[in-house]
């Protein structure tokens, strides 16, 4: 039975993680949208996060809000033809130069 109890806990404990490539990266939380989202760097490699339930309503808007969370957290712009996700994650790489 405990197994059964332990497997949701580490399902919401990963909720908050980046994808393997960016564990070593800094993390940082941030606001847009009305949506919290973590947002991860690593060199010029960047995931950002969003989190909670986000209605059908707010989709078209989610996307560009967590690519501005990913300039106004890295201060950097997004190298153009490399983000890709969807409005839970999105990844990209940085243009710092």
């Amino acid at each position: 039975m405990f197994k059964w109890i332990f497997i949701p806990v580490l399902f919401i404990a990963a909720c908050d993680s980046p994808s393997p490539w960016l564990a070593h990266g800094t993390a940082t939380s941030v606001t847009a949208a009305g949506y919290a989202m973590t947002v991860w760097q690593a060199g010029d490699s960047v995931e950002v996060i969003r989190h909670g339930y986000a209605p059908r309503r707010d989709q078209p808007r989610l996307r560009p809000a967590m690519a501005g969370a990913i300039v106004d957290v890295t201060g950097c712009e997004i190298r153009p033809g490399t983000l890709e996700g969807d409005s839970g994650v999105l990844r990209a790489k940085l243009d710092c130069g």
